[in-house]
């Protein structure tokens, strides 16, 4: 009984674990482009800045319409806290964050189609298949 839950108990720390170093290099990635954009690319990333200010008058413009009584407060928060450039990080991160996913789908496939996993070999072999 104790080995039918180390099994599972341990693939959900080798789960847990991938998605965590899976986040940490995301989020180095998306402060690295941040800064290569903000340091080597100035012209760049402030036109960047500038369209990231768009996204947020529109959602201003909605809170002004849907939300008529609490629109200051939330609006300064909006403004205040969470600027075009916190806007441009967090889109930056969207991004960053999808091509790696991606990158990584692409990788398991490809993997999984020349090398195969051990299981699908033992389920190959199990069911007569070579």
């Amino acid at each position: 009984m104790l080995r039918g839950l180390i099994s599972p108990l341990l693939w959900a720390l080798i789960t847990i674990s991938q998605v965590l170093l899976l986040l940490l290099i995301e989020l180095i990635t998306t402060m690295l482009v941040y800064m290569y954009l903000n340091f080597y690319h100035i012209e760049t990333f402030g036109h960047l800045v500038r369209l990231a200010r768009y996204p947020l008058d529109v959602i201003g413009m909605q809170m002004e319409y849907w939300l008529p009584t609490s629109v200051n407060s939330a609006y300064a928060t909006l403004i205040g806290e969470l600027g075009p450039q916190s806007f441009l990080l967090l889109i930056l991160g969207l991004i960053v964050a999808a091509l790696i996913r991606s990158a990584v789908h692409f990788a398991a496939n490809l993997a999984r189609r020349h090398g195969g996993t051990s299981y699908s070999r033992e389920v190959s072999s199990a069911s007569g298949r070579s």
